[in-house]
């Protein structure tokens, strides 16, 4: 099909350019023109993939398809790596809303309780109102709760281990706050007290600086996830944007490719045939 339109286009072109110079040629020299206008349309459709050479008939569409293909590789990749990067945040969000912060704030609630109980002591030995120890018993319950989560929240060794060392060390304390309410009610006012002043002061000391340890090291990994998951933010944008920028120069070279292989020897051989198109 190409050849006639080649013999139908040249033989077209020679006798307009022979028109075109006031010239009439005979069809000897009209013949002889003839094959230099077919030489240009053979060039020019060998030039287009897929259309002068008939070994390749499936070239221009492998082509348009590896172009297609290529940008839907460029397209997945971009969606997988900020898919990746989403759950890195999620996971670092995560950490924090499920297991940093609670862990914290339950040691945070155990001291808030333990303080609460020092005051209850504090008030019956100086009053022997028994409503301070009612209130002492609430507060220790709501404490004991309280070190439990905060137990089954720490999953690092030192954290475990502060947790349970105040958790350890405020039993020990209520245990002798136990035994100074019993004291006290027996009538050895003088002996309760003194033991709230002296050994018993020692044991809240201890849990004291037990818990305050607890709370360093919670206030010191929520600090650290807190830079992480920042960082691991802007690290982000930053390889969405070069992945978007990288995505943007291959679709144009991509793009380009196309056109300069396909799309432009297409138009020439076009713009040629066209004249001569009924």
């Amino acid at each position: 099909m190409v050849l006639i339109v080649e013999g139908h286009v040249g033989g077209k072109l020679g006798q307009r350019l022979g028109s075109a110079h006031g010239l009439r040629r005979s069809p000897a020299s009209r013949s002889h023109r003839q094959p230099r206008c077919l030489e240009g349309v053979r060039e020019m459709s060998e030039s287009v993939p897929g259309v002068g050479t008939a070994r390749h008939p499936l070239r221009m569409g492998r082509q348009v398809q590896l172009g297609l293909a290529s940008l839907l590789v460029l397209l997945a990749l971009c969606m997988l790596t900020a898919i990746s990067l989403v759950l890195g945040l999620r996971a670092g969000e995560s950490r924090l809303g499920h297991r940093d912060v609670p862990l914290t704030n339950a040691v945070s609630a155990a001291a808030l309780s333990a303080k609460g109980i020092a005051n209850d002591q504090r008030g019956f030995l100086l009053s022997g109102d028994r409503m301070y120890i009612d209130e002492a018993e609430h507060r220790i319950a709501d404490a004991q709760a309280a070190f439990s989560s905060a137990a089954s929240l720490a999953t690092d060794p030192a954290r475990e281990a502060a947790v349970n060392e105040a958790r350890a060390g405020f039993e020990r304390w209520v245990t002798a706050l136990r035994d100074e309410f019993a004291t006290f009610a027996s009538g050895d006012r003088q002996s309760a007290i003194g033991a709230s002043l002296g050994p018993d002061r020692e044991l809240r000391k201890a849990y004291e600086r037990a818990i305050a340890n607890a709370l360093a090291l919670g206030h010191r990994s929520i600090e650290s996830a807190d830079k992480s998951t920042s960082a691991a933010l802007s690290r982000s944008v930053w390889i969405l944007a070069a992945m978007l920028v990288a995505a943007l120069v291959i679709g144009a070279g991509v793009a380009i490719w196309l056109v300069r292989t396909i799309a432009n020897p297409l138009f020439k051989l076009v713009a040629l045939l066209a004249p001569d198109m009924p």
